[in-house]
This record gives C-alpha cells, sequence and structure tokens, in this order.
C-alpha cells in the first residue's frame, strides 16, 4: 500500500516543485539575506500602498523592448544593471509575485532562465493569496545595495518570428497561443492591426492553469490533463505566444513546473505577428 502510494503521488506530483513557494514559506523566510523578493504588480502606487515586507519593485515593461526586433529582449549590459539595482547577484534566489497569478512574475521567471539564472520562483498565488490570508504587508521603501550580476543567454529560451514561420505545422513543433477566444477568432484587436491565430497552434488559456479564487497554480494531475488535452507531449518542443510574452510565459512556467524542458517564448508576440504584412494569419477556427 505504501509503494502504491508513492507511485500515485508522484503521477500527481510538480516535477520542479521548487519553482514555486507557498505563503506559508515565505512568510517564514521574508529576512532570509540570500533571497530577493520582486513586487511585480502593474502599478507602482499599489507597491508604495502595501507590499510583501522586504520586497523590491520592478515595472513589468522594463524587461521587454518592443523595438528590439527580433528578440524584443534588452541587452545582456542592461539586464545586468537591472538587475544589479535590484541587489540581485548570481547566488540570489528571486521570489517573484504579482497579483494576477504570475502573469507578470512568470516573465521575469522566463527572463531570469534566459540570461542564465534558474534559481527563481514564483509566489504560489502571489498577492491575491497573499492578502486572502491576511498576511503581514510593509509599506516602507528601501532601496537595495547595488550587486553584481553575471548575465550568461541562453538563445534556446526565445524564438522569433522566423522561427515561429519555418515551425508552422512541423512535426514534433507545438506552437502554442495562450490569449482569449476573442483574440484567436480575430474579434479582440487589442490595438492591433490583423486579428486572428497562427496556424497550427493550439489553445491554451493562461488562466485556465489556475484556481479562479487564489490564483495559485491547480494541482499537477490537472495540469497534466489540459496538457494532454492540448496535445502537447514532453517529447515536443513547445513555442507559446500572446500579445506581449506575458501570458505565453504562464504558460512556459506551468509546462516546466510538470517537467517539460524544450520551451521557447515568441516574445515578439502578436504584437510583432499582427502588425506585420506578411506574416500568415489564419482568421477561422476550423
Amino acid at each position: 500500500m505504501l509503494l502504491f502510494a508513492a507511485a500515485m503521488f508522484a503521477a500527481t506530483a510538480y516535477a520542479r516543485p521548487e519553482m514555486l513557494v507557498s505563503t506559508e514559506w515565505l512568510a517564514a523566510h521574508l529576512n532570509d539575506p540570500d533571497i530577493r523578493i520582486v513586487d511585480m504588480r502593474r502599478a507602482a502606487a499599489d507597491f508604495e500602498a502595501g507590499h510583501v515586507p522586504n520586497a523590491v519593485y520592478l515595472a513589468n515593461d522594463d524587461i521587454r523592448d518592443r523595438n528590439a526586433a527580433p528578440t524584443f529582449l534588452p541587452t545582456t549590459a542592461q539586464f545586468e544593471a537591472l538587475m544589479g539595482r535590484l541587489g540581485i547577484t548570481n547566488k540570489t534566489r528571486v521570489i517573484a509575485y504579482d497579483e494576477r497569478g504570475g502573469i507578470y512574475g512568470a516573465r521575469l521567471w522566463w527572463i531570469l532562465n534566459h540570461f542564465g539564472h534558474s534559481n527563481v520562483a514564483l509566489l504560489d498565488g502571489g498577492w491575491v493569496k497573499w492578502t486572502l490570508e491576511q498576511r503581514a504587508s510593509a509599506r516602507d521603501i528601501t532601496a537595495p545595495r547595488a550587486a553584481t550580476f553575471h548575465a550568461t543567454p541562453n538563445p534556446r529560451w526565445v524564438a522569433t518570428a522566423d522561427d515561429v514561420r519555418a515551425s508552422i505545422g512541423k512535426p514534433g513543433v507545438k506552437l502554442v497561443d495562450a490569449r482569449t477566444q476573442a483574440e484567436i477568432e480575430g474579434k479582440d484587436l487589442r490595438g492591433i492591426k490583423r486579428g486572428g491565430y497562427i496556424k497550427s497552434s493550439v489553445p491554451l488559456y493562461w488562466e485556465d492553469l489556475l484556481d479562479p479564487q487564489t490564483k495559485a497554480f491547480k494541482p499537477a494531475a490537472e495540469l497534466e490533463r489540459l496538457f494532454n488535452e492540448a496535445g502537447i507531449r514532453k517529447s515536443d518542443e513547445v513555442i507559446t505566444y500572446c500579445q506581449v510574452g506575458m501570458r505565453a510565459s504562464v504558460d512556459l512556467f506551468a509546462l516546466h513546473l510538470m517537467g517539460y524542458d524544450n520551451l521557447r517564448n515568441y516574445y515578439g508576440a502578436w504584437e510583432e505577428w499582427g502588425n506585420r504584412e506578411d506574416t500568415p494569419i489564419e482568421t477561422k477556427k476550423p
């Protein structure tokens, strides 16, 4: 019976549980010197009104350059300087959170991995779960001591428009669309010239991965079911996309949490694809 129970647990457990930290864990480790808590909420005013104690604020727009095609990434030097200003070194364990279940924090997780820093986790449930549990908040803002961060970019995490075009209909490659059904159908343009979806892509709406009340990630068995229903296999190369790389990062995070490895974010996203005239777009789901 014990062996059976262990097997059942293994079958339903996250493959990489270290990618998430619980509210209980963080509450007990707020003063650990080797962690940096990063608040990624959309509005700096929300951070000023109250945040997880000892957190620093990072504006989400600071980690994507919409004019830096084809990757849309900050330069290595820019990213090193940004992490240094936050007091993050190559030995720092980064804990990111936001108010929407990881839509902003996951993009920091992804870009840190791209720049060679995998010691990063999300606060499961983020600010929503933290405040639901009435945990401590602070209003004091102290600039962290400047640090040195050395980035080692790994291009395997990033896909360009050319990579996506070459992957359409390619066996062993799965294009995953994290946007809403209205965007996929071309009904919700969100300021983009052309709406629709990329041929051969499959939908995996990012919020379907989260508990709707706490914004924590769903149990492993439920995530695996969603991936299986989307036809995503661990042997696939997966390229996710959304509008600006945020929702796509949540999909990537959940896939990596479950043990999927060959993952890339099309960081130009629909902001690039839908505003170009030379990219193929499907406008109707069969």
